[in-house]
């Protein structure tokens, strides 16, 4: 029998997840929107969420506004027999509705899972296998990425760098843009750009600048002892620089040398509608566990620290004091 989807937001990125649930053979059976209706009326749609509660799904898709998410998504654990759910990211707008998902979905025994979509890429986890093979830990990460939004790419930049750390952060120093670059989703929303620092006990770091005063393709680097990943996703591209191996007994500040450099396969092409497939295609699988939901709070961590950081123009230590939990992030 063919499995059933409703969608909670119909904007640019429901509709996408549209066509992948279409490409996974998932029925969409309902979508909810405030403003956005269908051609033709194919499918059941209404304007309050609540109505969505009852109708008998498989999935339920939540891709409203980061505002709006938590009651939707609480709602959904609590008053639905709905078992599975995906949610955009960022999860929410504070550590403690954060905190509120994760403790409702183990309650409540529901799947959920953000759609941090390029933790199931093949590009990512191949590479995390990369460096786990030559038995070298990622040591460095260096986020460049112009105009991208705390919440926005912020959250995904991120889940990628717990994903390779695996290991939660110490501290974190941040300065939030103050430059008000225009959203080009509209000016209603504000969602920041940052630069800062994230510290780790392993001495890993992950440096980030989301500035909004420059506009060119994001990019990331991961860096080990002796390789170099440089990841330009948009365009398609994974270059790869090594340390030569006689070069390897030399002190690591010996650094007068050519390293060798070559092209990474790309296994998958960016295209946002595949990749939420692959997120699609994860919530179903035989094995479910909740790392995906437990990494999720951790940026929302990340995120707040940003902010009480730049509040504050100091150093904000990790795990956040309980005292920051109600902080609610400025961003759409």
């Amino acid at each position: 029998m063919m499995k059933k989807a409703i969608i909670f937001g119909y904007g640019g990125m429901g509709q996408r997840y549209h066509l992948a649930l279409k490409k996974n053979k998932i029925n969409v059976v309902g979508i909810c929107d405030k403003k956005l209706t269908i051609k033709k009326n194919t499918i059941p749609f209404y304007k309050n969420y609540k109505t969505l509660l009852n109708i008998k799904a498989d999935l339920a898709c939540v891709v409203t506004n980061t505002a709006s998410r938590f009651e939707i998504i609480k709602n959904l654990i609590t008053n639905s027999k709905i078992k599975k759910i995906i949610i955009e990211k960022p999860i929410a707008v504070s550590m403690k509705e954060a905190q509120t998902i994760l403790d409702l979905s183990i309650k409540y025994k529901k799947r959920i899972l953000v759609n941090t979509h390029r933790t199931y890429s093949p590009n990512l986890i191949n590479l995390k296998k990369f460096f786990k093979k030559k038995k070298e830990k990622i040591t460095h990460i260096f986020i460049n990425s112009p105009s991208a939004g705390i919440g926005n790419m912020g959250s995904t930049f991120f889940d990628i760098s717990q994903y390779f750390l695996d290991e939660k952060p110490k501290s974190v120093f941040a300065q939030v843009d103050k430059s008000n670059t225009d959203n080009p989703r509209g000016k209603k929303f504000k969602d920041p750009g940052v630069y800062g620092v994230i510290n780790y006990k392993s001495q890993a770091k992950v440096f980030f600048d989301l500035s909004e005063n420059t506009g060119l393709p994001y990019k990331m680097t991961f860096k080990s002892k002796n390789y170099e990943v440089l990841f330009d996703e948009l365009n398609n591209a994974m270059t790869l620089e090594e340390r030569p191996k006689l070069m390897r007994s030399k002190p690591l500040y010996y650094y007068l040398f050519k390293p060798s450099k070559k092209n990474i396969k790309i296994y998958k092409k960016f295209n946002v509608v595949e990749m939420t497939r692959a997120t699609i295609k994860e919530i179903f699988a035989k094995d479910f566990n909740y790392s995906n939901l437990k990494r999720a709070l951790v940026v929302s961590e990340i995120i707040t620290s940003c902010f009480i950081s730049d509040r504050k123009n100091e150093i904000i230590k990790v795990p956040l004091s309980k005292k920051y939990y109600k902080y609610r992030c400025n961003f759409a």
